[in-house]
Formats: C-alpha cells, structure tokens, sequence
C-alpha cells in the first residue's frame, strides 16, 4: 500500500504542495496526482539526479566553470541548488532554464526552499527578481545575474519550438520535462537528438526516466547512456546519457 504523504493546499489555485518523504516540498496536482518530483524526496531526487549525476555540482563546489540547460525549470529548485553550489565554490556558473509554464514567486515561496540552502539569500534574491515580472509573463528570456560570476536565464518558451539566438554548448543537460506518459513529445527522437547537438563532447544529460523507449531513442540519436543508483529511498535506477568525445 503506498504511503499516504501530508498535503496542503495553496490557496488561489488548483495546486497543492505534497510534503515528500525527506520533508522536502514538491507541487502536485490534486486531480490528476502529477507531482513535480518524486514522493519518495524532491530535494534528494534533484541533488542526486541532477547536481551529482552530471558532476556539475562537484566541478562547482571546487571553484570550476559550467554551462547548464535545464528542460523543465519547475519550481526552481535545481537551479537554486546550481546556483547555490557555485556560491559554495566560488565557481562561475552560465544556467539556462526552459519553461513554457513559469511558476510565480507566491507558489514557489509555498515550497520554503531556502531550508535546503546553505546560502538562503539566493532563494531570496531569486524570488525579489521573479516578483518583478508578474504572474503572467510574456514569453521572453529573462535573466537573472546574482553575481558578475553566476546568471540564469529563464526562457518562458516552448522547448520544443526555441533556438538559442547564438551558438552555445552545455556541460550538462538537467531534463526534467513530466514523464513520457504526461509529456511524450520531449521523449522523441527529434527532440533528444536536439539536446545532443547542444551537447560539449562528453557532456551528460541526465534524467530520473529509465523508460525502454526513451534508452531505445537515446541510442537512435548516439548518446552512450548509462543507468545508475537512483537516490537512496526514491527508484531503483536513473539515467546519465553522455555525448561521445
């Protein structure tokens, strides 16, 4: 029998926030129960998933340089936890995150990331920014510098249908659209192969979904993946798909 996680409703909206098995928080709709992280933990599924997974957070943490694509920014979190370790290391960081749905600040501050951070003013100074644009944007990109060495850049766009303006390679791919049976059209072919060729040689995608297809499309566009440990207590397994040098 699944375990039964607290839930709270946000007031306003039709979203609720579930209180994951690591007292993290994550959104969930009530009505179809799509979440945005796993159950079983969002802040570990995120640090592991993402952050370790991809070495971006290693490479930050120990004063290095990345440039990160996200597909999905979500709530946010694995940008502020980015964003977070390269304040750590006082490493230089290029995040790229793109949304279609971008959440406002009023939700997120409902999700009381900060806790999860070493260095709160980041979730602090990400949210003032955020605050400025409203709770309905128009489709843009938007950047947030947080410091002469760290920027993010939000593109509220359709992923499958922006182009960068200049020519721009990543270090790491976090791809963390919904699962393949909500969002199938980012699971494709055309589309993974996309972030290939956005892809330095050596460069990871990594991702939570070991679904057969998506291996099956990952190998079609020439990645080398590989399945690993997922975080303790959440799947079994996730997946690093890496662009041969």
């Amino acid at each position: 029998m699944a375990a039964e996680r607290p839930v709270l409703k946000i007031a306003g909206t039709n979203q609720v926030v579930q209180i994951t098995d690591d007292n993290s928080r994550t959104l969930m709709h009530p009505e179809t129960g799509v979440a945005f992280h796993s159950a079983s933990g969002a802040l570990a599924e995120t640090r592991h998933v993402y952050l370790h997974n991809s070495g971006v957070q290693n490479k930050l943490e120990n004063g290095g340089e990345a440039k990160v694509l996200e597909i999905g920014l979500g709530t946010g979190m694995g940008m502020l936890l980015t964003v977070n370790a390269a304040v750590i290391g006082q490493g230089r960081l290029e995040y790229h995150a793109l949304e279609s749905d971008w959440l406002c600040g009023e939700i997120v501050r409902e999700l009381d990331l900060e806790r999860h951070l070493s260095h709160p003013v980041v979730c602090e100074r990400y949210l003032a920014w955020r605050d400025q644009f409203g709770t309905d944007p128009k489709p843009g990109s938007y950047v947030w510098r947080f410091s002469p060495e760290i920027s993010a850049t939000v593109h509220h766009h359709d992923a499958r249908i922006f182009s960068f303006p200049e020519p721009i390679q990543f270090d790491a791919i976090y791809f963390d659209p919904f699962a393949p049976a909500v969002n199938p059209e980012f699971w494709t072919v055309e589309f993974l192969g996309s972030m290939k060729k956005l892809l330095i040689g050596g460069g990871h995608l990594v991702t939570y979904c070991v679904n057969r297809r998506v291996k099956d499309a990952l190998l079609a566009c020439g990645y080398e993946i590989r399945c690993l440990p997922g975080p303790v207590g959440g799947k079994r397994e996730v997946m690093r798909a890496t662009r041969p040098c």
